[in-house]
């Protein structure tokens, strides 16, 4: 299937034009949507160490503007194309060589083998009605395991009241945003990998999930997860339990429990996550493709073997400014070796107009001195973002 999904969006193009008459179809072209924006971000990094070029006192500055026309629907029918282009604005090392290029920038915003700064985002058609949402082309997806830019078919059915179905394959991943520009991660070796999912509105406050993945010839991945959601007065509780095991052809089968719990309270809301791997294998290859579970700017040890992470997570909105703050400790296993690490992070956003918006990050790991792969480390990260 490695030329399927091009074939895949030709025939659905065709089937739509012919379906419908010129005039039909231009009409729905003029009465389309333009959005957009501008975006500026800054990034920075301090670390007690260099290891290797991601571990590395970088600090840049990246502009980027994004464009998207998604037009008016016909027939049930809409298309949706968008890209973004980037400009590196300060770089306080441009001639630091990193593993995908020449300056402090360019292991957040790369393309190997080209020095191409910009990318479609957005390019797909999509057929939606009351109980089915199909799209074929480049699409934003965040689901588990498969999260960012995907070359990909998606399907959502709701075959009956509470029920939905979701059918995904995909065969490339990308990241385009104004943090990050990463092109073309083949999936699978380009065979792509294929997700179906079940979920079931059991009760106002139960929602439950069962979902399977298989990259053929590769691995095969298995999970569910149970949502759990009520308001006792003027206090929002909640619980999400979610399991996953992945069944390796060339490696130990891996494996995940995650334990989430909340309380909101005034606009306070605190959460407490426990997250567990497998012992011989952490996730296995459950994460190659995204994931929904590490809530750290870093989190970078979450996923190895015999991995438990415990965090706790506050949020609140002060006078216009929505403020996050995550503490989290995780204890792994490399080696034989048993280490400990802890990551700090704040966020603050905040809506200068309808249009100009602004996030501040700010994150800190303590990593364990045992562990020679990874060193402590200090990012400060800005960005705003005008929409137009």
């Amino acid at each position: 299937m490695k030329n399927s999904l091009s074939l895949v969006v030709s025939l659905v193009v065709l089937g739509a034009f012919s379906s419908v008459g010129a005039d039909e179809l231009s009409d729905a072209l003029k009465n389309g949507k333009v959005s957009g924006d501008v975006a500026l971000t800054y990034e920075s990094r301090n670390v007690d160490r260099q290891v290797g070029t991601y571990y590395a006192d970088t600090a840049y500055s990246v502009g980027s503007i994004g464009l998207n026309y998604e037009t008016a629907k016909f027939y049930n029918f809409s298309a949706n194309v968008g890209f973004r282009a980037y400009q590196p604005v300060w770089q306080d090392d441009s001639h630091f060589v990193t593993a995908h290029g020449k300056g402090d920038a360019s292991e957040r915003f790369y393309e190997d083998g080209s020095n191409k700064h910009m990318e479609l985002a957005n390019a797909y058609l999509a057929y939606a009605t009351k109980d089915i949402v199909v799209k074929a082309g480049r699409q934003e997806l965040s689901t588990e395991w498969l999260t960012k830019y995907h070359d990909a078919v998606t399907a959502m059915v709701t075959p009956f009241n509470n029920a939905q179905i979701e059918m995904i394959y995909s065969q490339k991943r990308y990241r385009v945003d104004p943090r990050e520009f990463f092109s073309a991660t083949d999936i699978n070796g380009n065979d792509g990998i294929y997700k179906l999912g079940f979920s079931y509105q059991l009760s106002n406050e139960i929602k439950a999930k069962v979902y399977t993945l298989v990259a053929p010839e590769n691995y095969e991945i298995y999970g569910g997860k149970v949502n759990y959601d009520t308001k006792i007065n003027d206090v929002g509780l909640g619980l999400l339990t979610h399991y996953m095991e992945s069944r390796e052809d060339f490696m130990e089968d891996g494996k995940m429990l995650e334990l989430v719990g909340y309380a909101s309270y005034a606009g306070y809301k605190a959460t407490l996550g426990y997250v567990k791997t497998g012992k011989e294998s952490g996730w296995g290859s459950a994460a190659n493709y995204g994931d929904t579970v590490v809530p750290f700017e870093e989190g970078d040890h979450m996923y190895v073997a015999d991995a438990r992470t415990t965090y706790v997570m506050l949020s609140k909105t002060i006078a216009d400014v929505s403020l996050t703050g995550l503490y989290g400790v995780t204890k792994y296993a490399i080696n034989d070796g048993q280490f400990s690490k802890n990551e700090f992070d704040v966020w603050a956003s905040y809506n200068f107009t309808k249009q100009l918006s602004g996030t501040l990050g700010f994150a800190v790991t303590n990593e364990d001195k045992k562990d020679g792969s990874v060193p402590d480390l200090t990012q400060i990260n800005a960005t705003l973002i005008y929409k137009f």
